[in-house]
């Protein structure tokens, strides 16, 4: 006999059961970095990905937008995850539920087993396609696997979704099991891939509620998603009539304020963003309410919504009129960074920062927030983080179905990022500044030296906790007690012939004897040659010292 089905109340129960098992798991997730350095942030960023999609739709739902219609909520939960998503592992969290979503047809209430074994299908041929150069042993082979797993157990006369799902939840745990066989790095570790652990949680999650197993410790779904059960409301309003939107908006800052009152401005009038530090009173005069309420949930909480129809009352009481202003003109840049020096190099070279680094990953909703709130005809996103590529790819595809002019330039450190900005021109057509500024970026060969924060076994040797590690090309080819060393080794693994440009990024941490040990090593490197030295206090997170030399 079949189990039950997977129909809109049991989709809301697995998005609850995975932020509950993400949220337990979270940390010993995290742990599994296969790097002995307080970088890794996998569970971290696949429980901010279903706790921020939670959110979008707890804010959609409160403000009428619920739904009857199993592929309308899918569709909710999967726009609510990729707003939020953060890493790799987050993007293909949000592909699996657009897949399930887009595998269901409008009217459809339960999906069936052709339904997921499609949705599974899609979501890693999505993975796998996104990134440049795909790698085996890690969540895009758990994926691929729970794809295989589904649709050999879909097969004609299969009538259960439970089995299908259990099928895939086998094959993904089988994948996750061998990824160490995969990748040197995890089996130098002694340990699996983090973001393949962290899908077959959210698989086992879903097999968890199809075999009708409570969701939490109460076994129920939020009050506030029962409630909001039932046909669209508000949400379906085509009325093309202004509606004056007021909300409260806690727990942002004036930076991310600033990109919202901005935003408003493209998309509606009469807009006031007014308060701070933390807490906003924000209007807006547009006619799609849910656009304000999403944009609103970027920048902060919010809550104490208020809707009217000006359609009565225009003549009446005209709102605060919003400032003119200026038609956008030529490129822009969004760039990912944390660090005062950082961030203030950037910012002077024109860019938009959007605060993100490791262990504070931003969200794909965050990059779009502020790819938005540029006032440039065009604008070039720089993720300076590998594990910010896809995340940064996502924001520019919706930013582009909104019509807006985006491109990224896939820079994948600090130092890249400020080699792509020095080559910046914002005259120049977009095609052409993303090719020059991605040409600048891969001209440049890094290097980095920190700390290590536990105890691990490296490919050159192990390593004990406050042990310098020398890191090239993410790997670690040195693990030294001074730093001397370490940086000796990563300045040979970096330098070839012809070098014209060295720069440093100093980061926390990095005292008058950390200075003076990697100068000598600087000085013996350059001295007799043409090379422009460029040191920066960064104050980047992490990494006590980046470098790159050109």
């Amino acid at each position: 006999m079949p189990g039950p089905a997977l129909d809109l109340v049991t989709a809301r129960r697995w998005a609850m059961t995975a932020r509950l098992s993400l949220a337990a798991a979270r940390d010993r997730i995290d742990a599994l970095n296969v790097f002995p350095v307080a970088d890794g942030d996998t569970g971290t960023n696949m429980f901010l990905t279903i706790d921020g999609a939670l959110e979008h739709v707890r804010v959609q739902f409160e403000n009428g937008a619920g739904t009857d219609r199993l592929r309308d909520g899918l569709q909710l939960i999967a726009r609510g995850m990729l707003l939020a998503a953060r890493g790799n592992s987050g993007v293909i969290l949000a592909q699996l539920t657009a897949g399930l979503a887009d595998a269901v047809g409008p009217d459809v209430e339960a999906a069936g087993p052709q339904e997921v074994a499609t949705a599974f299908e899609q979501a890693a041929r999505s993975a796998w396609d996104a990134l440049a150069a795909p790698v085996e042993g890690t969540i895009l082979t758990v994926a691929r696997a729970a794809a295989y797993g589904a649709r050999a157990a879909a097969c004609p006369g299969q009538d259960s979704v439970a089995e299908v799902v259990g099928a895939a939840l086998e094959a993904a745990r089988e994948a996750l099991a061998r990824t160490p066989e995969q990748l040197a790095e995890l089996r130098d570790a002694g340990v699996v891939d983090a973001g393949g652990a962290g899908l077959v949680l959210v698989i086992e999650a879903l097999h968890t509620v199809l075999l009708d197993l409570p969701a939490g410790a109460d076994g129920e779904i939020p009050d506030w998603w029962s409630a909001a059960d039932g046909p669209m409301t508000q949400g379906e309003d085509s009325t093309e009539d202004a509606i004056e939107v007021m909300f409260l908006l806690t727990g942002s800052d004036p930076d991310r304020a600033g990109r919202l009152r901005a935003h408003l401005a493209h998309v509606g009038d009469s807009v006031v963003v007014a308060g701070g530090p933390s807490d906003y009173h924000v209007h807006v005069h547009l006619e799609d309410p849910s656009a304000a309420l999403e944009a609103g949930s970027l920048a902060g909480a919010v809550s104490e919504v208020r809707q009217t129809s000006l359609a009565a009352t225009a003549h009446e009481r005209p709102g605060p009129a919003a400032p003119s202003r200026p038609l956008p003109t030529g490129v822009g840049v969004v760039s990912c960074a944390l660090g005062e020096g950082v961030t203030e190099l950037m910012t002077a070279a024109g860019a938009v920062i959007v605060p993100s680094g490791p262990r504070h990953r931003a969200s794909a909703g965050q990059v779009l927030a502020a790819v938005r709130a540029c006032e440039s005809e065009a604008v070039v996103v720089l993720p300076n983080d590998e594990d910010m590529v896809m995340v940064t790819r996502v924001a520019a595809v919706e930013a582009r179905k909104e019509g807006l002019s985006v491109a990224v330039a896939p820079t994948r450190t600090l130092v890249e990022g400020l080699a792509a900005l020095a080559v910046m021109d914002p005259s120049g057509r977009l095609e052409d500044v993303v090719r020059f500024m991605s040409e600048a970026a891969s001209s440049v060969h890094g290097g980095a030296l920190t700390r290590a924060d536990r105890p691990a076994d490296t490919p050159v040797g192990p390593c004990r906790p406050g042990q310098w590690l020398g890191i090239v090309d993410h790997g670690i080819v040195a693990v030294e007690d001074d730093l001397a060393p370490a940086a000796r080794v990563v300045l040979g693994t970096v330098w070839h012939d012809g070098v014209e440009l060295v720069t440093v990024l100093l980061g926390e941490g990095c005292d008058a004897q950390v200075r003076g040990e990697l100068d000598a090593q600087l000085s013996g490197r350059i001295q007799g040659n043409d090379v422009e030295l460029t040191v920066v206090d960064g104050g980047q997170p992490t990494y006590t010292v980046l470098l790159g030399v050109e």
